[in-house]
Parts: C-alpha cells; sequence; structure tokens
C-alpha cells in the first residue's frame, strides 16, 4: 500500500530531541506509542478492519526497522571511513617520511579512532606542508643555479625534479650556487682585468682590433660578454699576443735610447737637445720607435764623420772599465794591439764591444770586484801608514791628535784587513765553482794574486831593513846576509805586526831646534807666544853629531826615538830629566 500517507524513512528529522540518553530513550518510546495511538484513532475513523491495521501497522514498525538499519549502516560505513583513512595517512607518512629523510614520529596509545585520525591528519598535513615548501625553495635554487650555470657555461646541480630533496641535498644546491657566484666575480674580475690590459696594449701598439672577438670584446658592453672558461682563455690569448708586442717594442725602445744616449755622449749633445728630441718620441709606441730608429741612424752618419774622435773616446772609456774590472796587462795590450793601427768603423765596433763585455762582467760580479777593490784600499792604507813610521816630522806635528789618530787607524787596518782578504777567498771560490774558471786580478788568479803582492811587501820590508842594519854598522862593515836576521815567511804574520824588532833598536842622534830659537818656560804642550809651533816645525834643524858606538841618522820612528829616551842610553852628558826644556817642547 503506497498510498498508505506514512512519511517514508527518508523524511527530514523531527526537531531537536533532548541530549540526555535516556531522556532521548523515554521521548523515543513515547513518541511511537503516541503515534501509534494517534493512528488507531484514525484508523477507527475510517473503519479500516483488523487486518488492514495488521498490515499498517507492519509498514509503521518495518519503516522504523529500515531506518534503524540505515543508521546502523551509515555509522560502520564511518567507522570503517575513519580506520581507512587512518590506515591511508599513516602510509602516506611513512612514505613523506622516507622522501624527506625524517623519522617518523612515535605512536600514541590510549586513542580513540576519531582522535587517532585527527593526531594523522595533523601529521600528514605537516609533512606535506614541509615537502611543498622543500621544493618551493630547490625551485628557486635551480632557476638560479640554471641562470648562473648558464653564464658561465657551466653544468647545474643535478637533482631530479619528481624527487622530494633533502635538507642535505638543499644545502648542496647553495653550496654550487656559492661556488658559481664565486666563479663568477673570478671571471667577471679576470675579464675587466683582461680587457683593461687589452686596452692599454693596444694603445701603446697603436692599433685597432683586428679580429672579430677582439673588437666584441672592446666594443661591447661587460653584460653582453659570455663568462665561458673558453671565452676567457681566448681573450688570454690575444692578451699574450699583445703583451708580447709591447715587452718587444719595450726592449727595443730601451735598447735604441740607451745606443742614443751613449752617441749623444759620444758627440757631445747638450742637454737641451737631448730633452727636445725625447719629448717628440714619449713612451715604446711604434710612432716613437720610427723617430728613434731615425735618430739613431743620424747619430751613426755624424759617428762616421769623427770616428778618430770616438775611437779615442771609446779606448779612455775602456781603459776606465778595465780598471774597474782589474783586467791583466796582456789582455789590454792584446785590445791595443788590434786597435792601435787603424781608426775605422771596425775599430770602433770591436771597442764597444769590449766595453759593453766588461760592463757587463762588472755588474755581473760588482759585489766581488767591489771586495777586491776594499781589500787593495785596505792594503795600500796599511803600506801609507807603514810608510809615515819612517817620517821624522810626523813626531813634531801633534796637534790636533795625529799620532793617536794614526794608531786607531793602524788597529783599524789590522782588524779589518783579514776579514776582507777572507771574504774575498769566499766570494773567488764560489765565483770560479759557477763558472768553472779561475777568477783572475790583473791578470792572475787570486790566491796568486794574493800571495805575490804579500811577498812583495815582505820583500820591500826585508830589504828596508837590511839598509837599517847596514847603517847602524856603519859604512865600512859589509852588511850582513839578509837572509840571517829574517824571520820564516811561514811563522811571521802579515799585515801590519811585521814591525822591526825591539832589539835591533839603537839610540839615534837628537835633533836640535835652530840657534835662534831660545827656551822658554811655557808648558810643552803648548805653543809659544812669540813664533806658532808649525812656523818652528818649519825651521831647519840642526844635527847634533852622534857618538861614536852610533851610526848617521837615517830615519826616526816614534818607537825608535822614545825608547833610547826612556833607557837613557847614548845621554852621557844630559839625562832626560835634565834635557832642555826647548828641546823637548820641540820634539812634542
Amino acid at each position: 500500500m503506497a498510498d498508505s500517507g506514512f512519511p517514508s524513512p527518508s523524511s527530514p528529522p523531527s526537531p531537536a530531541l533532548p541530549a540526555s540518553p535516556v531522556r532521548l530513550h523515554t521521548s523515543t518510546q513515547q513518541q511511537v506509542q503516541d503515534t501509534l495511538t494517534q493512528l488507531e484513532n484514525l484508523w477507527d475513523d475510517l473503519g479500516l478492519s483488523e487486518d488492514q491495521r495488521s498490515d499498517r501497522k507492519r509498514i509503521f514498525y518495518g519503516h522504523i526497522a529500515s531506518l534503524l538499519e540505515k543508521i546502523l549502516v551509515d555509522e560502520r560505513a564511518l567507522k570503517s571511513r575513519i580506520v581507512n583513512q587512518i590506515e591511508h595517512n599513516t602510509i602516506e607518512i611513512v612514505k613523506l617520511c622516507q622522501e624527506l629523510l625524517i623519522e617518523p614520529e612515535e605512536a600514541v596509545d590510549g586513542l580513540t579512532l576519531l582522535d587517532l585520525d585527527a593526531v594523522m591528519q595533523e601529521r600528514l598535513e605537516k609533512l606535506q606542508q614541509t615537502k611543498a615548501e622543500r621544493q618551493e625553495t630547490l625551485r628557486n635554487l635551480q632557476e638560479k643555479d640554471e641562470g648562473l650555470c648558464e653564464l658561465l657555461c657551466e653544468e647545474p646541480f643535478y637533482i631530479p625534479c619528481d624527487l622530494t630533496p633533502s635538507l642535505e641535498q638543499l644545502k648542496a644546491v647553495e653550496e654550487h650556487i656559492r661556488a658559481m657566484e664565486e666563479l663568477k666575480d673570478e671571471r667577471e674580475a679576470t675579464y675587466r682585468r683582461l680587457k683593461a690590459g687589452l686596452l692599454s696594449f693596444l694603445e701603446q701598439l697603436e692599433q685597432s682590433p683586428e679580429d672579430p672577438f677582439t673588437r666584441e670584446v672592446v666594443c661591447s658592453d661587460d653584460e653582453d660578454i659570455s663568462l665561458d672558461q673558453a671565452t676567457i682563455q681566448r681573450l688570454r690569448s690575444v692578451h699574450s699576443d699583445l703583451e708580447f708586442q709591447v715587452k718587444e717594442n719595450t726592449a727595443k725602445s730601451l735598447d735604441l735610447r740607451e745606443r742614443i744616449t751613449s752617441l749623444w755622449v759620444l758627440l757631445e749633445v747638450s742637454e737641451g737637445d737631448r730633452q727636445a728630441f725625447l719629448a717628440t718620441a714619449p713612451g715604446h709606441t711604434p710612432s716613437s720607435l720610427t723617430k728613434l730608429e731615425e735618430e739613431l741612424e743620424r747619430l751613426k752618419v755624424l759617428r762616421l764623420h769623427n770616428l778618430a774622435v770616438f775611437v779615442e773616446k771609446m779606448h779612455k772609456e775602456l781603459t776606465v772599465w778595465w780598471d774597474k774590472c782589474y783586467v791583466g796587462q796582456e789582455e789590454q795590450d792584446r785590445i791595443k794591439a788590434m786597435t792601435s793601427d787603424d781608426v775605422g768603423e771596425d775599430v770602433l765596433a770591436l771597442l764597444e764591444g769590449e766595453v759593453e763585455r766588461w760592463k757587463n762582467y762588472y755588474t755581473e760580479n760588482e759585489e766581488l770586484l767591489s771586495t777586491v777593490g776594499h781589500f787593495l784600499s785596505l792594503f795600500h792604507h796599511m803600506l801609507e801608514l807603514k810608510n809615515r813610521d819612517k817620517d821624522p816630522s810626523r813626531l813634531f806635528n801633534t796637534r790636533g791628535g795625529a799620532l793617536l789618530q794614526e794608531e786607531k787607524a793602524k788597529k783599524k787596518v789590522r782588524n779589518e784587513l783579514p776579514r776582507v782578504q777572507k771574504r774575498l777567498e769566499t766570494l773567488a771560490v764560489a765565483w770560479e765553482e759557477c763558472n768553472n774558471s779561475p777568477f783572475l786580478v790583473h791578470g792572475q788568479e787570486l790566491m796568486a794574486y794574493l800571495d805575490h803582492l804579500w811577498g812583495t811587501h815582505e820583500r820591500q820590508w826585508e830589504v828596508e831593513k837590511a839598509k837599517r842594519v847596514h847603517a847602524k854598522e856603519g859604512p865600512g862593515k859589509p852588511a850582513r846576509a839578509v837572509s840571517q836576521a829574517r824571520t820564516p815567511v811561514a811563522s811571521r804574520k802579515r799585515g801590519m805586526e811585521g814591525e822591526e824588532p825591539a832589539s835591533s833598536k839603537r839610540a839615534k842622534p837628537l835633533l836640535l831646534p835652530p840657534r835662534n830659537v831660545s827656551p822658554t818656560k811655557r808648558s810643552p804642550s803648548k805653543t809659544p807666544r812669540g813664533r806658532p809651533l808649525a812656523e818652528l816645525n818649519r825651521a831647519p834643524l840642526t844635527y847634533v853629531p852622534a857618538m861614536e858606538h852610533d851610526a848617521s841618522l837615517q830615519s826616526i820612528t816614534y818607537d825608535k826615538f822614545k825608547d833610547p829616551l826612556q833607557s837613557n842610553e847614548g845621554l852621557n852628558s844630559t839625562t832626560l830629566d835634565q834635557a832642555p826644556k826647548g828641546i823637548m817642547k820641540t820634539l812634542f
């Protein structure tokens, strides 16, 4: 009976029931009972039979049963859906944790299905947000990395697009981007430096870019040029080629200027003319090289007209370098023999080559040659000091502490000469090992030359000693052989220590002042007011005859003069304390 008039199970629900379950159950039962009562009344009014009433009751209870069944099915479906959702969320959470390389959170016990579903849903949403953020970060980093790598023509950092990046992978991409940025900055700096050098070289070479690549670099903006390694390498190659040309021009310019300066010196060109020409040829550009070459040719023509003068000047300059390099006489004679009879161009070229040769030799061995000069200076100073000992007039010129200064000079030479000689020998040995040839000084090997110097000095000292011995023994006695009195060379120290032994010193005749010089009572250290000491020293000396056992006066040194006075040897009539004050004042 479809027209029974009962509401269908799908009818809208009745108004909201009380929230209490007991009251709700009682209210529902009462409502069902009231409904049946009302239906019975209606059925009475209609006059329905018992069978009809039973059918309608079955329909009524069927509706209630269907509704209850539907409610039960819906609740079971809800439970099943929640369980499935929890399982699905759990699977997704595990998958995302694996992709993100994150440890899953621990499960929480004692939760209902609804609470567990809410917790799992929250965890899933959080992981999905993390994944989305990482993918967004990766996209941004990849865009930046690809832009840099495209500019630098490098390979970008590869991460598959469908892969969720881990924190380590994102960090690796960031590191790659930083490396690319540093490489970009480095290549930009290199590019700007090479480009600046390129422009400078082109200006110095006075030329414009020849190939398309160079023109592109010179004419375009820096942002339009690719910074790949090939471009930088090619730019380096062009830069190197131009730099080589500039260096060639510079070396050629310096050589031309040096040769021009030498010819200017030979031709005695004024400084004003030199500066006027140099102002027209600044730098090392091709136009300046052309002017320098023209000036050199002009000066060569002038030199040809003055060969004799130039040959003479080159001879003088060569002599200067020979002296600086201590060239032997044999080598000098060889060059002089080749250049003495001719004044042609070949002779001038030969002299110029020799000057250049010895100039380079001096430059390469300046330290060694300077040490030779220092040693010879000290050696000659030593000889000069020894020769001063033979001059008696130095005893009368004591103003300003001359004798004290002389003793200090002797001590300085005595200490420094061996040290300089040792340094010289060390440098010479190193030079010989490096050049595989002996180091020559005045044509002799250094060791032989030093032995010759010291040997000559010792022989001269022996001769002078023999002369003094002969003078002391008297002109009538034959001179004793020198070999009987000389000390063996091997046991005698060289230098300032070769003085005459004290045993050979004898009393010498005293030098008296002129008779017209009256003694004075002034202190011996002060000069008389009437006549200065220098004037007294210029007065002629009067010799007092020697005693019988003394030879005639030959030479007086301070030590020889002092010893007899202190020992009173030879002062028979007057002691040192009784000597006239005028004599003492004249001597000191």
